[in-house]
C-alpha cells in the first residue's frame, strides 16, 4: 500500500525584494517569512474548514482525476470524502485513522504518534511541519501575482532540503485571505500532482459524527499499514 501522508514537511526561508527603485521606496515589502507567517496564523486559528476539493495527478503521461470534500475540526479530526473514486474516505478522530477503499474491500487502520508524527492531522501541526523540511521562496518577482481570472496570489515555490520520498518540489497558490488554494508537486519517480481547492468555508457548525467510521462488516483491515520517516 502506498505510502500516506496527511502533511508534507519544509525549512527557513529565503527573502526576496523585487527590483528596489526609489519608486519601490513608496511600498512596504512583503517577504516569503511574512507570507508563510501568516499562513500559518490563518490556519492555526481555524475551528473549522471545509471545502471541494479536485486532485489530477500523471505520470508516463497517464492522467488521473479524483474529487471529494475534505472537512477538518480543531484539533486533528478530519474526513477526506470522496465522489470519484466513489465511496473511498480517509477520517480520523485525532487518534486514529482510516483508509476506506470500497473497491478492494480494505480498510487501512493507522494509529497517530502524536502531534510530532507524520501521521497527524491537525492543520496547525501539518503546516508547521510543512514549512520546516523545505527551502522555500516566492515563485515569482511580483507578488501577489495576477491569475487568469483576474484574482492575486502570492505563488511559493518549495525544494525538499533532504534527498527523501514525498515530493522533491512543491508550489502553492495562497490568496489574499492567506487561504491555500492550490498545490502542485512533482516527485523524483517524475509523478505530477495538482489538488485545487474551491467552495472553502470556515469556522462553520461540524458534528464529531462526522468523524467517526464504523469498520464494514467483511472489509479486510490492515493494522499499521504506514512506516514513518524518523
Amino acid at each position: 500500500m502506498k505510502k500516506y501522508r496527511v502533511a508534507v514537511p519544509l525549512l527557513l526561508l529565503t527573502i526576496f525584494f523585487s527590483g528596489i527603485s526609489l519608486e519601490a521606496y513608496k511600498f512596504d515589502f512583503v517577504t516569503v517569512s511574512d507570507i508563510v507567517t501568516k499562513i500559518k496564523k490563518r490556519f492555526g486559528e481555524l475551528e473549522t474548514y471545509q471545502a471541494s476539493f479536485t486532485i489530477v495527478s500523471e505520470k508516463l503521461g497517464k492522467k488521473k482525476t479524483q474529487r471529494g470534500v475534505i472537512k477538518y475540526k480543531a484539533s486533528n479530526r478530519l474526513l477526506l470524502q470522496f465522489y470519484s473514486p466513489q465511496g473511498q474516505k480517509i477520517i480520523s478522530n485525532g487518534k486514529m485513522m482510516w483508509i476506506y477503499i470500497p473497491s478492494m474491500n480494505v480498510v487501512a487502520e493507522q494509529d497517530l504518534k502524536g502531534d510530532g508524527g507524520i501521521f497527524s492531522t491537525g492543520t496547525k501541526t501539518g503546516l508547521k511541519r510543512l514549512f520546516s523540511k523545505y527551502h522555500y521562496r516566492f515563485a515569482g518577482k511580483e507578488q501577489p501575482e495576477v491569475q487568469k481570472d483576474g484574482s492575486k496570489m502570492y505563488t511559493l515555490y518549495l525544494k525538499q532540503k533532504e534527498s527523501r520520498s514525498g515530493y522533491r518540489t512543491l508550489r502553492l497558490w495562497i490568496s489574499e485571505d492567506f487561504m491555500i488554494r492550490k498545490a502542485k508537486g512533482e516527485t523524483s519517480s517524475g509523478k505530477k500532482i495538482v489538488i485545487t481547492f474551491s467552495d472553502i468555508k470556515t469556522n462553520i457548525n461540524l458534528p464529531n459524527g462526522l468523524f467517526k467510521f464504523d469498520v464494514p462488516a467483511r472489509a479486510r483491515v490492515i493494522k499499521n499499514p504506514m512506516i514513518s520517516e524518523e
